[in-house]
């Protein structure tokens, strides 16, 4: 083991790290490696102690969460791994309206939220407390680090993660912990600045307005139903594989209703269903590779590939993926 590798041990303390930890516990996709040096991140105290302490001893280190969007390899992660588990939500702003005998109406409210929160127990909150923007994220999974360095969205509703973000508490590569406005990120589709910047988001705060507690629910209840109609659900998957096509691109190909879907150019180039190993496309929406159990990284990998390589032989396109590639393949 070189030494600062110990140095990073010693200083995380010994009984708060694990060696060669698999990663594939920690994978929505249940695939990948193990870490050299694993550590859990129960505050943004000690996930921004544990991020530094790596960049100053020159150590990779990479930041999951809910282990959503993440394609691992084989071979693990030559460094250190966070798993990022902060958990607070906090009321920490209401603006009112008007004001009755007994309480004050609340029109919009501010929510700061850690990034280790998983999106569906972020959402079932601001559903029970009556707060709107967030329904159409119901049955999503992640957590909200994700969510921001990625802007989710739900297309079928038209809703970004991002539209929420009023602004931001995130550790710079400097090792500075900065406050930010949502300026900041430059949202946009599958898109937020930091991740060319590689900012850490350690909390966010969302504005939300108020809503009809039941209409919110239904709301909710009807995007959750929509995902589980059209995406494959209790399966070992990372979400959609590769990101949806612009619509200039639809438009020149002449897509059916233009449509920008990278799950039909997977299925017309005939690899919907289509197996490497023990992973294989969607039957039932070709834009997720589902893995049967026991699939390697290498398997996925190769059918990223060959998805990529099918269509630019077809449309002259270039799919690009949404999952991210981590580790050694």
């Amino acid at each position: 083991m070189s030494d600062n590798y110990k140095e990073l041990i010693a200083f995380l303390g010994e009984s708060k790290v694990l060696l060669d930890e698999p990663l594939n516990k920690y994978s929505s996709f249940h695939i990948g490696g193990p870490a050299d040096i694993f550590f859990k991140a129960r505050t943004c105290d000690e996930l921004v102690k544990a991020v530094t302490s790596a960049w100053r001893l020159k150590i990779p280190v990479f930041v999951i969460s809910g282990g959503t969007n993440l394609l691992v390899g084989d071979y693990g992660y030559r460094g250190l791994v966070v798993k990022n588990e902060t958990n607070s939500i906090k009321l920490v702003g209401v603006v009112g309206g008007r004001k009755s005998k007994s309480s004050t109406k609340v029109h919009t409210a501010i929510l700061g939220v850690e990034t280790g929160v998983g999106i569906n127990r972020l959402v079932r909150y601001t559903l029970d407390q009556g707060f709107s923007g967030l329904a159409a994220f119901l049955g999503q999974p992640g957590c909200v680090g994700g969510a921001v360095w990625n802007n989710a969205h739900n297309m079928k509703t038209g809703n970004f993660f991002g539209d929420n973000v009023f602004g931001a508490k995130i550790l710079q590569p400097s090792g500075k912990v900065v406050d930010v406005s949502k300026s900041y990120f430059k949202f946009g589709y599958d898109q937020s600045i930091i991740q060319k910047t590689h900012d850490i988001v350690l909390s966010v705060l969302l504005k939300l307005n108020a809503g009809d507690k039941k209409s919110l629910w239904e709301e909710a209840q009807k995007a959750l139903e929509y995902r589980r109609q059209t995406q494959p659900v209790g399966v070992f998957s990372s979400g959609c594989t590769f990101r949806n096509i612009k619509k200039s691109d639809a438009i020149r190909i002449a897509t059916p209703s233009y449509t920008c879907s990278a799950g039909y150019l997977i299925e017309s180039v005939g690899l919907k269903g289509y197996q490497i190993g023990d992973a294989h496309f969607s039957s039932s929406h070709a834009n997720f590779i589902l893995n049967k159990g026991n699939s390697k990284a290498r398997d996925v990998l190769a059918l990223i590939n060959l998805a990529k390589k099918k269509v630019k032989e077809k449309y002259k396109l270039d799919l690009k993926e949404e999952i991210v590639l981590v580790g050694a393949f």
